[in-house]
């Protein structure tokens, strides 16, 4: 029995006493798997991963992606993306800025992911928390009305539409890129599949339109459904120590960076993505 506290009323646990560097850990790892449908996210501090053995770890939650940014993947392990403000011999090592949006990660494909594993590898002294909102009890918070009104609707995630406007100071997607992500097309209520339990699956920026509405009133249902699942009751504020892992569930949660004084500290976060199913 894992040893466990509450990060949130209502989702999230972190995991006490357990040491993921060592491989005996694995059955609680595979405890890990089956926590985090009922938790939607999980917490476990103080730990020293290698980067084969953060793959192995995530591995064991399913099949892994490839982030399309391939200059952005660890050599030799493209499993792992990494998100840095630190550059050396003058090209970054790491995507910079990215995900100060709320977003659910890879929900621009049309089998997004059904997790992450994010670990600290170097983290800032103040700053760069990560704000993680259950997307359940932002639904279940919805009036009946609303719940009803949305419940068949469907909206476009772009990831070229959200390339363009957060990174307009960047090269341009390539053309290769360009072809591996088109837009999609996903419910905007979707069922866990294992639970059965009913999420909101919005986001900002990343969401170009609420399909089968004139424009306008689509952009006003989607700032209204966005502003709603940010709400405090909803969202964790995760702190970041070095050797963190946080582990979310991509179906029912979105996250979103904020700032630091990236000019003064150092940044350096290494993701693993697991592979899901299409949404409904």
């Amino acid at each position: 029995m894992l040893k466990t506290r509450s990060l949130h009323p209502g989702f999230g646990i972190e995991v006490l006493d357990l040491d993921l560097a060592d491989p005996a850990s694995d059955v609680a790892v595979d405890q890990l798997v089956q926590d985090l449908e009922r938790h939607s996210l999980i917490l476990v501090r103080g730990q020293a991963l290698n980067n084969q053995r953060h793959v192995d770890i995530s591995r064991r939650f399913g099949s892994l992606m490839t982030h399309v940014l391939k200059q952005f993947l660890t050599t030799g392990l493209p499993e792992i993306y990494v998100l840095s403000n630190v550059a050396e011999n003058g090209k970054p090592i790491g995507n910079h800025k990215e995900g100060w949006n709320w977003h659910s990660d890879l929900s621009y494909v049309a089998e997004p992911s059904m997790g992450s594993l994010l670990y600290s590898v170097e983290v800032p002294p103040e700053g760069a928390d990560t704000l993680f909102a259950s997307m359940h009890l932002a639904y279940e918070g919805l009036p009946p009305a609303t719940q009803a009104r949305i419940r068949d609707l469907t909206a476009t995630h772009s990831y070229a539409g959200y390339y363009g406007k957060a990174f307009a100071d960047r090269t341009p997607l390539s053309d290769e890129q360009k072809a591996r992500t088109p837009d999609v097309v996903h419910p905007v209520v979707r069922t866990h599949p294992v639970t059965g339990r009913l999420s909101l699956y919005v986001g900002q920026d990343i969401v170009k339109q609420i399909d089968g509405l004139p424009k306008a009133e689509g952009d006003a249902l989607l700032a209204e459904l966005n502003q709603h699942a940010i709400s405090d009751a909803f969202v964790y504020r995760h702190q970041w120590r070095q050797g963190d892992l946080v582990i979310w569930d991509n179906r029912c949660t979105m996250h979103c960076a904020t700032p630091y004084d990236d000019h003064k500290y150092r940044r350096v976060m290494h993701r693993t993505t697991v592979a899901g199913t299409r949404p409904f």
